[in-house]
């Protein structure tokens, strides 16, 4: 029988080329996912958002049928069961918004939802400035804060509803 071969060398000698190569590549793609996101997919995403929110509150305010000035009353009270009718009514069951319910407090207006099954809420609280009801203090909260800023919800929420008291 030949004799058994020993292996004297205890470990193989690095090669540092090679895990400063891996850590390059690593590095190079998770920049290339980051400018992705922030290049094409954020301002894809932000522009088909836009537009689906301006669409549904849009026909959320064609809705309202125009009434004369001396029917109204001085206060017109809204609800929530009124709020969450109206957001579910424009919403589709194929819509990636689900879910939709608002709750009125002394703080504000909270409409709360789930996208893709995410929980998300906008809060705002609603002023009168200068005669006509505006939307304040927006914050946004969940994913939906990914894509839309609450500047965005914020200015989009304020030209409905000049475009509701116009009605």
């Amino acid at each position: 029988m030949p004799p058994a071969v020993v292996n004297t060398q205890t470990s193989s000698p690095s090669r540092r080329g090679g895990c400063t190569l891996g850590c390059l590549t690593v590095l190079l793609l998770l920049l290339l996912v980051v400018a992705g996101w922030f290049f094409v997919a954020r301002p894809f995403l932000h522009d088909i958002a836009i537009t689906q929110l301006d669409r549904a509150m849009s026909s959320a305010v064609n809705q309202i049928s125009p009434l004369e000035v001396s029917v109204l009353p001085h206060v017109l009270m809204v609800n929530e069961n009124t709020l969450t009718n109206m957001l579910v009514l424009n919403t589709a069951p194929s819509d990636p918004v689900q879910h939709p319910a608002t709750k009125i407090s002394q703080n504000g207006v909270r409409f709360e939802f789930q996208l893709y099954g995410s929980d998300c809420a906008i809060t705002l609280l609603p002023q009168a400035q200068t005669g006509h009801l505006v939307a304040t203090n927006v914050t946004v909260e969940g994913i939906i804060g990914l894509i839309l800023s609450a500047d965005d919800i914020q200015t989009l929420l304020n030209k409905h509803l000049a475009d509701a008291q116009a009605r």
